[in-house]
């Protein structure tokens, strides 16, 4: 891969309390904010983008002087392709950076690319569960094929990439840790993602949340590698957090966190009560249910596979629960009935 400057550089703009913010453009979901700091030792990230991204990130880092050889810390909150995947070569341009990541994502995901087929897979699987049309399941799924591809076609343009996903330090819950001269305390946030952790600036009550809040809106995780029990828990405990800025991976920063957070479980309780209305009118499939709780218009961007994750997870609860069956019909389509 050839590290050069794109046609529009994303500013490395100063928010307040010695952060930095960039903000990176990258192919399947919302634009990613890469938040840094300016120490002694270097640069400190909180993640780093996505693996084409990385000619955006460089180019931004120069606006201020710096390049990808002055990073010395990287912070992962989660290893989504979005936030990770440009791991795989950014340790051959920054090769003093140290790199942390919750405990058990290094054991628990390994080679990257074998995991991210994985979750090809499992993706597809998704849509055969809500697509009973097998036109519109193959345009689908074409589409989808085609996103995934180019990810991989990325990671095999470099010639210093390596497809093993390593973790320098190992975080576990609630550890603290001075990253060159600043206190870090982690916490351990499943729900979003299996390893989700989130960063904490415990003097100043600065939250660097990823992917569990998005905006105003329920963050729309993934059944895949996610659980909804698991976010509930997880917002619950943060509510009980001294919380005075979050900043999330994706947007703007969430103005009134509390009342966020509040919102969001609101939220998730208003769909499942949505998805049970639905059902008691008529039987209905995952595609069908997913569209009156969230809307058509996530058709139009990439966020329709975590949509419908999200979905399927209230859909598995309810199935526990005793409240709903699942008919399973040809080719996986899969069919949802109140009991």
């Amino acid at each position: 891969m050839i590290v050069t400057p794109p046609k529009k550089i994303p500013p490395m703009e100063e928010i307040g309390d010695e952060i930095y913010k960039i903000v990176l453009p990258q192919p399947f979901y919302a634009p990613n904010n890469i938040y840094l700091f300016c120490g002694n030792e270097g640069l400190t990230l909180i993640d780093s983008g996505y693996i084409e991204s990385i000619p955006m990130l460089q180019a931004s880092l120069r606006t201020k002087g710096f390049s990808l050889k002055d990073i010395r810390h990287v912070i992962y909150t989660h290893n989504h392709l979005d936030h990770i995947s440009s791991a795989l070569v950014l340790k051959s341009y920054a090769p003093k950076a140290i790199f942390y990541g919750y405990r058990a994502m290094q054991t628990g995901v390994g080679n990257y690319l074998e995991s991210m087929r994985l979750f090809e897979e499992a993706t597809e699987d998704l849509f055969r569960r809500a697509f009973g049309d097998p036109d519109e399941l193959n345009r689908i799924l074409t589409e989808s094929r085609s996103g995934w591809n180019q990810f991989f076609s990325k990671f095999k343009e470099t010639k210093k990439g390596d497809p093993i996903l390593r973790i320098d330090h190992a975080i576990d819950h609630n550890d603290s840790l001075e990253i060159d001269s600043r206190l870090f305390r982690f916490l351990y946030t499943p729900g979003h993602n299996l390893y989700h952790i989130t960063p904490v600036l415990p003097h100043s009550g600065i939250y660097f949340s990823g992917d569990l809040i998005i905006a105003n809106l329920t963050a729309i995780y993934s059944e895949l590698d996610g659980s909804l029990g698991d976010y509930y828990f997880t917002l619950s405990k943060l509510l009980e957090e001294p919380i005075r800025r979050l900043l999330p991976a994706h947007g703007h920063e969430i103005e009134d966190p509390i009342r966020t957070i509040q919102l969001v479980k609101k939220t998730l309780s208003i769909l499942e009560k949505g998805v049970i209305r639905r059902l008691k009118e008529g039987s209905s499939d995952l595609l069908h249910l997913m569209e009156a709780a969230i809307g058509k218009k996530v058709h139009n961007g990439g966020h329709l596979p975590t949509a419908l994750g999200l979905i399927y997870s209230i859909i598995q609860k309810l199935v526990l629960e005793g409240m709903i069956r699942i008919e399973i019909r040809e080719n996986g389509y899969e069919i949802f009935h109140m009991r």
